[in-house]
């Protein structure tokens, strides 16, 4: 298999060659292994671009008024969107991998007694991240209030890996926090050292081929005891039709892609170094145009009250099916977003 029959299976595989139809949204979220949400606009961009004729406001819907995803901390202790009734497959692998080596030694009677009062907060309540430091601070002093409330994610994430705390709807301008039992009701329970194996061979179906190695990159962990893993066969694809995307920061293709000397070629790695955030995140934080499967120049977007400007500037000249393809990517963003896109190419 070469890389560009790797590039085209996984293409394929991660409903970027072809979109899913929109009643497919939770399904697609599945296939992929979650959607990256440590920036709720690029969550909602990565499903745009993988899920046909669907709206900002069914993403949404999907969240908080049909509760069939379900966002918290899972993969490499950030913050994902997963199908709500396999919430407990992400939580029990994370924690078949985060223990008390990931603490000092001194913390961790802390860390768990902040969590056990996280939950007992929550249950039967939705709260700010102000609300919810209040509560744990009146039930175990005061210490942890002020990291509880620093937006941080301080104890949040650990309670997250126990089941104890999931995100709920926005409160204005604040974010929420719910107990994923009073939310999303009773989910299957996990035994950690399965579910790691199930997240393995959903990552290989998904990213394959992989290695040990590089699952334990995707996953975040530090953990040497995943050897014993298996991971399915894939095959590579030939002849996929043409595709166009724009794919925002963080998309789950380029962190689920961990080869990146095969996914970006050196005239875009420049373009890389040059930007925002690519300067310290590498191609992780960068917005890619991609054709292919392969990076082609990178992007940006400006959203104001009636409008989205892109702003896309390509590492090579693009052809006029490539320029098409992009005027119509543009039109499905601005479609989703409900906006009229301004398309600027430099």
């Amino acid at each position: 298999m070469n890389w560009d029959e790797v590039r085209a299976g996984r293409l394929r595989r991660s409903h970027l060659a072809e979109r899913a139809p929109a009643e497919r949204l939770v399904e697609v979220v599945r296939d992929v292994c979650g959607i990256h949400a440590q920036v709720t606009g690029s969550a909602e961009l990565q499903l745009a671009a993988r899920v046909d004729g669907i709206t900002q406001a069914d993403v949404r819907d999907a969240l908080w008024e049909r509760r069939e995803l379900a966002k918290t901390w899972t993969l490499r202790g950030t913050l994902h969107l997963h199908p709500a009734n396999e919430l407990g497959l992400w939580t029990a692998a994370r924690r078949a991998v985060v223990g008390a080596a990931d603490h000092a030694a001194d913390e961790l009677e802390d860390v768990e007694a902040v969590v056990r009062a996280i939950g007992n907060a929550l249950r039967g309540h939705c709260l700010t991240r102000e609300e919810l430091a209040d509560a744990v601070a009146a039930e175990v002093g005061p210490g942890p209030r002020e990291k509880l409330a620093s937006g941080w994610g301080y104890y949040l994430a650990d309670a997250a890996f126990a089941d104890e705390l999931c995100f709920g709807p926005t409160r204005g301008q604040k974010v929420t926090f719910v107990h994923p039992q009073d939310w999303l009701g009773r989910t299957v329970p996990w035994e950690p050292a399965a579910a790691l194996q199930e997240v393995a061979h959903r990552y290989g179906a998904a990213y394959g081929p992989v290695t040990h190695r590089k699952f334990r990159q995707w996953l975040g962990s530090r953990s040497r005891s995943l050897e014993d893993l298996s991971f399915p066969d894939v095959a590579g694809s030939s002849g996929a039709d043409s595709s166009v995307r724009l794919l925002p920061e963080y998309d789950v293709y380029v962190m689920g892609f961990r080869e990146r000397e095969q996914l970006v070629p050196p005239a875009v790695r420049e373009q890389v170094a040059a930007h925002g955030k690519g300067r310290y995140e590498g191609p992780a934080g960068t917005p890619f145009l991609l054709i292919d499967g392969l990076c082609a120049g990178v992007w940006r977007r400006r959203k104001t009250a009636k409008r989205v400007e892109l702003t896309v500037e390509p590492a090579r000249r693009l052809n006029r099916s490539e320029r098409s393809a992009l005027g119509e990517e543009a039109e499905r963003i601005g479609r989703f977003l409900g906006l009229e896109p301004v398309l600027m190419q430099l």
